[in-house]
């Protein structure tokens, strides 16, 4: 039997001022602690905003513990849960769903706790003058086999896209939704590693303002990765080919 789609939360909201876009898939051991250190650290900079969960198919107790904080959260937080569908493809339904609810900015995050708050402000205090602005991970507590896969991913589309990302599939990322919503509508649905396309096609675009602000990535809460070093290597192919699809059909990005 499939799940069906669904979401929980205040279906109507005055346009807030920020949607947190925060995909989930088997994060029991964590979503609890991540959903409310966010809540707390973005209150003090913003009051007008909603932390949208969307449970990507999750078959332990993650939409269990997203559903039991809604009373201690309130208008906070808004739960979806869909199919699976996979990390990209989740956060580019939340964009578009952030930006149904008319939302002025979109702040991604993910639910594994390696997102810390403490560097939002950061972020927060330059969205007046950026349309994009990135997380770069320049100290990570997960691993060096995880330092690899973003340097290779870095240099790859460096040589072969020719565009400078320092950390294109960061999770930390707060965009202007006016700006990049034309970018995310010409993502495909079949386009795996959806998010490190938006940031190359972002990067392309010569109308697009971009900032960095260095990140500690830290240890998961709990869980496990849902992809490894090997299958992202794998994926890397997919990446190029998917990319040139698009490219195809994107008239400001130079050939």
């Amino acid at each position: 039997m499939t799940r069906a789609d669904s979401t929980r939360g205040p279906r109507k909201v005055n346009s807030p001022e920020l949607v947190i876009v925060m995909p989930a898939y088997n994060e029991e051991a964590s979503i609890r602690k991540v959903v409310l250190e966010w809540i707390e650290e973005v209150t003090n900079w913003t009051s007008s905003f909603v932390l949208l969960a969307i449970d990507d198919g999750s078959s332990d107790k993650t939409l269990a513990v997203l559903e039991g904080l809604m009373e201690k959260a309130g208008a906070r937080l808004m739960v979806h849960s869909r199919q699976n569908k996979g990390h990209g493809q989740t956060c580019l339904e939340g964009y578009r769903m952030a930006a149904a609810l008319g939302a002025r900015y979109i702040f991604q995050i993910d639910s594994d706790g390696q997102c810390d708050p403490q560097y939002f402000f950061r972020f927060w205090r330059m969205r007046d003058e950026q349309d994009v602005v990135y997380g770069v991970r320049t100290r990570r507590d997960d691993g060096f086999a995880r330092l690899c896969v973003s340097m290779i991913l870095r240099l790859f589309v460096l040589v072969m896209f020719r565009t400078f990302c320092p950390d294109c599939n960061v999770p930390y990322r707060l965009m202007r939704t006016q700006k990049v919503m034309d970018s995310v509508n010409r993502i495909p649905s079949t386009f795996y590693l959806a998010n490190a396309g938006l940031a190359v096609l972002l990067a392309r675009r010569r109308d697009c303002r971009h900032a960095y602000v260095p990140i500690r990535f830290r240890e998961r809460y709990g869980g496990e990765p849902t992809i490894n070093s090997m299958v992202f290597a794998r994926k890397a192919i997919e990446f190029y080919r998917d990319f040139r699809g698009i490219r195809g059909r994107t008239p400001e990005l130079p050939n």
